[in-house]
This record gives structure tokens, C-alpha cells and sequence, in this order.
């Protein structure tokens, strides 16, 4: 067959399978994942004997990443996605495509690891973890977080960790359907949390995000976290609970074929029958776990349960498997790179010691490095136990001084989880305590909370940012799986409040009939204004029903605005330790925290409000700026810009305001579909209505056709509403409802119709204030105000305002067909301070007004400024060898990349600093010859 018509043929093929990825987008969106998956694996599988082409690389790598994420969604797959990810990296390579040659190597390193070839796992994972970070963006940071996370975590490093996996969890919540990013971050944060001795945490989360999953249609994903909240309540000992998630989720995982969940079940079930004490049925569970080796899952696991099972098997003469046994296992750990595991190793070896009268300095050496490996690591129960070996040795040895002091140590090790975890036989080591210092150490640790949560405290005018800190705060404090701040309504108590901050709790949990009972707690704590604290009953093992709450309420403005809540549904003692002097006194101090932070937001949102400004509005969307704060601000919303969370830009009159809206529609995905414009100043008040929703023909005098309304227009793109606060009050409620249920109907019509827009806002007004006096409705502001974004004003970006001079002396030379104009006049130093000295009342849009006048009236090669009360000396400064437009951008960029020492993209990056989005800019350089 002749080359071109091979061609044709491939290239026919090509189309026909990105159709079908648009089928695997379809299914994903409505979430049939086993579907997606089988297409997206059916692409794969024939795009590999397809002959190398940029499009067909292309096509199969992206196929590829999302082949890898969904099969860890659904647990299978794994031996033949070593290949295919093998043969995307080449692929990748080929085209050039850096982004996904990181992802790539980062989804291998997970594999690779599940599949215990650690060192391979632990190079391709550095090789990726190099690659994300050099591109160094936010999206490929948020994307490779989950694996980057991983790569800290086999090395048994949790605190390096966490971060990552919390990064990676809240990019999960937040996508939408069709996409997945970061499937298994819920999972490896509670393996993470329960590591840190935060045990309620690591619950919280699985128990949260089980419910999360199973909403979004993600039931194979849903199954492995059930299967690992089963391994985390054995890890404190809940046996009667956690057999009943492990048991359930091996159900599961057997019926819909999914080993990775299957795995974590079998696993937990052999842990469930040791810890029960019947060692011969957990030898069975161990040799079932291992036959997973088909799904490419060979004897990973992180869980020090599995290797203090094989430990006591061996003791036992149980283990006779040669592939997994307890000396080779050992042998292998301290080969290896994690320390977690090394530690717990250490401890059982000074076991073994111990009973095979081994000399009393070589069992310390050990219980000495195994105590260092777990202090690293930051597990605070492992070290416990440790210690608690090291405290019984210096009882044989007669120092009981010393067991003493390490029997302390370990009960701080142990926190809350103390009587889980000591030990009967050292308990009277502690007997010296007495109950007066214990309540003297409450009242400390009580004082103690509100420190750490000050200190957890970042400047913010984002008061949700701060409660949000406030509750997660708590929340570790109590010992609490979830939480959250039910806000009350000023003016409108009866209508129930908002769940605020919320940490595991979502609006779905307190909306369903499991909660009334809780509500009705809460309730009672705003009314009464005083803590309440229920402990029931046990209700079988159904996770659902709470089995203890707390309810603090606070004031803010001295009224009564809210109840902070936790509660638990697997640990009943969990607020036992609280009086009810106790809490009267927290309730004091909640009311003078939030009211603190309440007031610290208000004056932040205030004086960002009085200091606003930037921008200026031009035909280019590029906007001009070296100033650090406008440096981060663009960073923000460049980081926001993907997602589709409303956003409210402040700002005084000629910031630039839509320039920035603008910028964020470009930046987000729906950049190809339209974005509609409202300015409710220039429409007469009685048809803001009808600009906003559309009439119906006939609907009013005038009305002789059919008017689509901007909301209409803006489906699938983005609606921006300039100076939202000129919005008559008449209407803000129908525009209210619009905003929340992306529905309205025409002026004078009845269907109902839908519009998928994503909201950006703007107003020079302070709206807060708007509210307080009545004029702006408070519901409607809150569902503004979701991400605030304050500009700063051009007088506080003073190193801005010659850098934006030149730039619209350029403009006009160029618009007033003076070509040169811009190169032959130039800003003097002198001229630069006066501009520095003027304040700006108009901001930018002035600063424009002013270089536009400055290029009309400039003659004789001189620039003709026209400030108020401002020198008018000019001067010069010419190009004598006038070199071209692209001379001009060769020099400056090669500049800039000096300056930012060859970065391109990231904060500080030659990309930002020339307000280019990273592509553009290497578009831009190949054409100037610069790579």
C-alpha cells in the first residue's frame, strides 16, 4: 500500500478512536466508570500497532494517564497498564509533550511500588517528582500530588507527606464528572493521618470521602476506602466495626472483580484474626493476600499490622510460606528505604532478642535506633511502643527511675489513645499522677487549643478561609472524625443556619434524616447559648448514626451567631474529658476568637476596599506588571482560573476590573465558548431585568420579538456582571436563584431554562457595607463572595506606572500610525518621578487617558506630559540602529529569562513576568529563534 494512503487510513482510524474517548468523557460524566474504562483500555490496545505520528502520540498518551487514574479508581487492570504507560513515556518523548512525560513516570512509580519493586518504584518516582516540580505550574503540582505524597510516604516521611495527600483529596472532591484526578488522595491521607496518631482524622476522612465517592458514581473507589477504614478502627482496636467494613468490602470487591480493594480486604481480614488471637485463620488470610500476585499487587503494604502479624506467626512456627515470611521480610526493610517500617522492625528484633537471651547492649542498640527511625517518621504510637519495650528492659535491669520516666513518655506518645494502647503490666509506673494535676493539665490543654489555632492563623479577608482553619483545629483537638460551624442568620434565625468551615461534613450529610437529632442539638445550644454534649447508645455498626456530639456556641457583635460541632460515629469516650465548667469556658473563648476574626476580616475586606486598584482595560489581554502584589494576585487566579468557583473582583473605578475577568474566562476551559458582558450602569434600570434573563415577544410594550438574556447567552461560557453592586435590589433575588440553580425564565415566560455559566463579578463598591445598610441583599452577597479578589490601586504599584506609561505610548504610536514614535520619544527620568509623585484618583484608566493625550500632542521628539501640578520636562531616548518589533521582543525576553535565570513558568517565572501564558512563550521563542 502506498505511504499516503497508509497514511489516510491511520489517520481515518485516529479520528474514529478520539470519537470513542468522547464516548469514554460520556460515560465518565455520568458516571459509568466500568465503561469508560473498557473503551478508554480498547483505544490503548489498538492505538500500540499504529504507526508513530504526533497526533496519534498525542492521543494515546492522554489516553493513557487517564486509562492509569481510572483503573486505580476501580481497582484493576494493573499488570497490562505497566506496558501501555511504558510505551506512553516513549510517546510522550517523541512529541515533546514534558507534562505528561512527568505524569507518566510518576503513575509507573505507583505501580511499580504496589508491584514491591520499591528501588525501581523509588527512581521513576524521583525522575517524575523532578519533572513536575521543573514545570513547576499549579495544574501539573495539584495533579502530580497524590504520587509526590506517595513518593514521601513509602519512605515512611509522613510529615513531608501530608501536605501532598491533603493537596491531592481536595483536588478529588473538587473535580467535576468526566475528569478524575488524584483517585486514591482520601486513601493515602488516612493511611498518612493514622500514622501521625491522628486516628479520628484518618476515619473522618475515609468515612467522608467513601460517601463522596459513592455520590459521584465511584463505587469501585468507594470499596477500597471502605476495605482501609477497616484496617484503620483495628489499628485502635475497633475489631467489632472493622470486621464489618473489611467483611463487606471483600464482598464487594469479589463481586465487581476489584483487586486493589480486594487486597486491602484480604489484608485486614488477616490482621482482624490475629489481633482476635486465632493465628492458623490469619496464616490462611496472608496466603490470600499474596495471591494477588495476577493483579499486580505482590505483598505491598505499609501497615506495621502486617509486619507485627508475620512476627507473631513466626513466633508461633506458623509461617511457612517461603515467599513471605518474617526473616526475610526484615532482611528486606532494612535494605529499604522506610523508615517507618525500619523502626517497627528494629522493635521486633530486640523482641526476638529478648527471648533468645541476647546481650542486654545489642537489644538497647536496637530499641535505640527503632525509637529514632519512628521519631522521624512521626508516628507517635509506634515510638509509644517502642518505648514501652525500652521501659520493661530497664525494669529487668532493676531501674525503675528510668522505666519511669519512658512509661511517661509513651503515655504522651499515646494521647488520647492511652487506653488502647499501654499496656496493664506498666500502668502502675503512673500511678503517681494524681487527679488534681490531671485537671490542671486539661485546663492547660483547653488554654493550649486556642494557641494552636491562633498560631494556625493566616492573614486573610477570606473569613471562610479562617473558620475553615478554626474547625480543623478543633477538630484534631477533640479527637473528632468531623465538624463544622453552623452560622445563624441574623435576621432570619428560624430559617435554620449554614454549615460553614466544614472538615468531613458536607451539606448533603445535614440535610439527610440521619441529622435531624443533630440539628436538633445544635438548635438547642444557639437557644440556650450554652455547650451540649450527647453520648448515646450504641446503634449497631451503622456509621450513620452519631454516637457522640459536641456543641459550642459563640457570639459575634454580642449576639448569639453560631454553634461549632463535632462528633464521632465510631468512638463513643471521644469528649469525656470535658466538664461542664470546661466547656462554659471554651464557649468564652470561641465568642472572643471568632468574634476576633470576624472583626480582623471585616477590616481586612474594608481596607483592601479603600486600597484598590490595578489594571486598566486594553485591547490585549496581557496585563502589565512587576509588582509582587499584582505578581500574586495573578497567581491566584491564574490558579482559580480552571475551576468554576464564582469570583468576586473589587476594586476602585479604572482598575481594569473586566481586563482581569477576561483574563480568567481565557484561562479557564470554557475559553471557546463566550463570555457575556453585563454593566448594569449603562442599561436604564427597567430593562436590567430583561438584558439579564430575556422576554418573551409581547411581554411588555415594546417587546415585538423574542430577547435571549445574558445569562442565557453565557451557557457553557462565562457570565461577568460589572459593578454588580448598581443591581437594582428589585431584582437581586430572581437573580439570586438564577446563580444557584443556573435556571431563569423570560420576561413574561414560563420553560424553565438552563444555563451552565460560571459567574465572575466585579464592583467598586464595598458590598459588606452595602448589606449593613440595606441596599445590597445579604444572601446574594454571600453567594458572590465565594473567591475575593482585591486589586491593589495604581499609587500602591508605584514600580508599575512607568512600565505601563511605555506600554500604552506604544499602543497609540501604533494606533495614531506614528510608527517609530515610541522608539524616537521615550519617558525621562525626570517625567518617571512625576508620574511616581501623581496619585492617580482615576488609576489606570487615567494613566491611559494621560499617554494617550502625551503621544497626540508630543512633537520635535519631545513627550508632552499633562499632569495636575505635575513638571512638564521632556527629553528623549532614541534607538539609533532602530531595530525591528521582533528585535525588540528578542532582546527583552532574552532579558527577562536572564533575569529569572532561565525559568519559564511557575512564580517568578519569565512567563508571568511577561504576562504570557508558558506555551505562548515557547511559541514565541521559537519564532524569535531563542530555543
Amino acid at each position: 500500500m502506498p505511504p499516503a494512503k497508509s497514511r489516510s487510513k491511520n489517520s481515518i482510524g485516529e479520528e474514529a478512536l478520539q470519537i470513542e474517548k468522547n464516548l469514554a468523557q460520556n460515560a465518565l460524566s455520568s458516571g459509568d466508570r466500568d465503561s469508560a474504562w473498557q473503551i478508554l483500555y480498547s483505544i490503548t490496545d489498538r492505538l500500540i500497532s499504529f504507526p508513530a505520528s504526533p497526533e496519534r502520540d498525542a492521543l494515546f498518551v492522554s489516553t493513557a494517564i487517564e486509562l492509569a487514574n481510572l483503573s486505580f479508581v476501580l481497582g484493576k487492570g494493573f499488570m497490562e497498564l505497566t506496558g501501555t504507560l511504558q510505551s506512553a513515556l516513549l510517546a510522550a518523548e517523541r512529541i515533546g509533550d514534558q507534562r505528561s512525560m512527568a505524569m507518566t513516570n510518576l503513575h509507573l512509580g505507583r505501580l511499580f511500588y504496589f508491584a514491591e519493586q520499591r528501588d525501581t518504584a523509588m527512581s521513576v518516582f524521583e525522575v517524575g517528582k523532578f519533572e513536575a516540580e521543573a514545570l513547576g505550574d499549579e495544574d501539573i503540582l495539584t495533579q502530580a500530588a497524590e504520587f509526590i505524597g506517595l513518593y514521601y510516604f513509602i519512605q515512611g516521611r509522613f510529615q513531608e507527606a501530608i501536605g501532598y495527600f491533603e493537596r491531592a483529596a481536595h483536588s478529588f472532591e473538587s473535580e467535576k464528572l468526566g475528569r478524575i484526578i488524584n483517585p486514591s488522595g482520601p486513601l493515602w491521607l488516612s493511611y498518612c493521618a493514622a500514622f501521625l496518631g491522628q486516628f479520628h482524622r484518618a476515619i473522618g476522612t475515609l468515612d467522608y470521602y467513601r460517601r463522596v465517592a459513592i455520590e459521584g458514581g465511584d463505587h469501585g473507589l468507594a470499596t477500597t476506602l471502605r476495605a482501609v477504614l477497616g484496617i484503620i478502627l483495628l489499628g485502635i482496636k475497633k475489631n467489632k466495626e472493622a470486621h464489618f467494613h473489611l467483611s463487606g468490602a471483600f464482598q464487594e470487591a469479589r463481586r465487581t472483580k476489584n483487586m486493589l480493594a480486594g487486597y486491602f480486604a484480604k489484608g485486614g481480614l488477616a490482621f482482624h484474626h490475629y489481633l482476635e488471637g486465632r493465628l492458623n485463620e490469619a496464616w490462611d488470610w496472608v496466603v490470600k493476600t499474596s495471591e494477588e500476585a495476577e493483579s499486580g499487587l505482590i505483598r505491598q503494604y505499609a501497615s506495621p499490622l502486617v509486619l507485627e502479624t508475620l512476627f507473631e506467626l513466626h513466633q508461633k512456627g506458623i509461617n511457612k510460606d517461603r515467599h513471605l515470611n518474617y526473616p526475610d521480610e526484615f532482611k528486606r526493610i532494612m535494605h529499604e528505604p522506610n523508615i517507618h517500617l525500619r523502626g517497627v522492625a528494629l522493635r521486633l528484633k530486640a523482641l526476638e532478642q529478648i527471648g533468645s537471651h541476647t546481650e542486654i547492649s545489642a537489644i538497647e542498640s536496637n530499641l535505640n535506633q527503632s525509637e529514632m527511625y519512628l521519631l522521624q517518621s512521626g508516628d507517635p504510637v509506634q515510638t509509644g511502643k517502642t518505648r514501652v519495650e525500652m521501659a520493661r528492659l530497664q525494669l529487668r535491669e532493676g531501674n525503675q527511675q528510668g522505666a519511669r520516666a519512658l512509661a511517661e513518655k509513651a503515655r504522651k506518645d499515646f494521647g488520647s489513645y492511652m487506653d488502647v494502647f499501654f499496656p496493664d503490666d506498666l500502668r502502675p509506673l503512673l500511678a503517681v499522677r494524681s487527679d488534681l494535676n490531671h485537671s490542671a493539665g486539661s485546663e492547660d490543654q483547653l488554654l493550649g487549643m486556642f494557641a494552636d489555632v491562633i498560631a494556625e492563623l493566616s492573614p486573610s479577608a477570606d473569613f471562610e478561609f479562617l473558620l475553615a482553619n478554626t474547625v480543623k483545629s478543633t477538630n484534631r483537638y477533640f479527637g473528632a472524625e468531623r465538624g463544622g460551624i453552623f452560622w445563624f442568620r441574623r435576621n432570619e434565625p428560624k430559617k435554620g443556619p449554614i454549615l460553614r468551615g466544614p472538615c468531613n461534613l458536607s451539606a448533603a450529610d445535614i440535610s439527610s434524616t440521619d441529622f435531624r437529632d443533630n440539628l436538633t442539638l445544635v438548635f438547642k445550644a444557639f437557644h440556650e447559648n450554652r455547650p451540649q454534649m450527647v453520648r448515646r447508645e450504641e446503634f449497631g455498626l451503622n456509621p450513620s448514626r452519631v454516637k457522640a456530639m459536641i456543641c459550642v456556641p459563640f457570639e459575634v457583635g454580642g449576639h448569639v451567631r453560631g454553634v461549632l460541632y463535632h462528633d464521632n460515629s465510631y468512638v463513643r469516650d471521644c469528649f469525656d474529658n470535658f466538664t461542664k465548667s470546661q466547656l462554659l469556658q471554651m464557649a468564652r473563648w470561641l465568642t472572643s476568637y471568632i468574634d476576633h476574626l470576624f472583626e480582623f476580616s471585616r477590616q481586612m475586606e474594608q481596607k483592601s476596599s479603600d486600597q484598590t486598584g490595578q489594571m486598566e482595560q486594553t485591547d490585549s489581554l496581557t496585563i502589565i506588571t512587576r509588582s509582587p502584589a499584582m505578581l500574586g494576585i495573578l497567581n491566584q487566579t491564574d490558579r482559580i482560573a480552571a475551576t468554576d468557583s464564582t469570583v468576586l473582583i473589587l476594586g476602585e473605578t479604572g482598575v481594569g476590573k473586566e481586563l482581569l475577568a477576561r483574563r480568567i474566562h481565557q484561562m479557564s476551559r470554557r475559553k471557546n465558548n463566550p463570555m457575556i458582558v453585563v454593566d448594569p450602569t449603562v442599561i436604564p434600570e427597567n430593562l436590567v431585568e430583561s438584558e439579564l434573563f430575556g422576554h418573551e415577544k409581547g411581554a411588555f410594550t415594546g417587546a415585538d420579538r423574542q430577547k435571549k438574556g445574558r445569562m442565557e447567552l453565557a451557557n457553557k461560557g462565562t457570565l461577568f456582571i460589572d459593578e454588580v453592586g448598581e443591581i437594582p435590589k428589585s431584582i437581586q433575588v430572581k437573580l439570586l436563584r438564577a446563580i444557584q440553580e443556573k435556571t431563569m425564565t423570560r420576561i413574561g415566560g414560563t420553560q424553565i431554562i438552563h444555563s451552565d455559566f460560571r459567574l465572575i463579578a466585579a464592583t467598586n463598591r464595598d458590598l459588606a457595607e452595602e448589606v449593613a445598610t440595606g441596599r445590597f441583599r445579604e444572601d446574594l452577597y454571600y453567594r458572590l463572595n465565594v473567591i475575593p479578589v482585591t486589586l491593589p490601586s495604581l499609587r500602591n504599584r508605584v514600580e508599575d506606572i512607568p512600565l505601563l506609561a511605555r506600554h500604552f505610548l506604544r499602543r497609540f504610536a501604533a494606533r495614531y500610525h506614528q510608527p517609530g514614535f515610541e522608539i524616537a520619544i521615550d519617558i525621562s527620568r525626570e517625567q518617571e518621578a512625576m508620574l511616581a509623585a501623581y496619585d492617580w484618583p482615576g488609576n489606570i484608566r487615567e494613566l491611559q487617558n494621560v499617554m494617550e493625550r502625551a503621544t497626540l500632542m508630543s512633537t520635535d521628539g519631545h513627550l508632552h506630559l499633562d499632569l495636575p501640578d505635575a513638571a512638564r520636562k521632556t527629553t528623549g531616548h532614541p534607538f539609533d540602529d532602530l531595530p525591528t518589533l521582533d528585535d525588540l521582543q528578542r532582546h527583552y525576553i532574552q532579558y527577562v529569562l536572564d533575569k529569572t535565570e532561565g525559568k519559564l513558568s511557575g512564580p517568578g517565572g519569565a512567563a508571568g513576568i511577561l504576562g504570557m501564558k508558558r506555551t505562548s512563550l515557547y511559541n514565541r521563542m521559537s519564532k524569535l529563534g531563542l530555543r
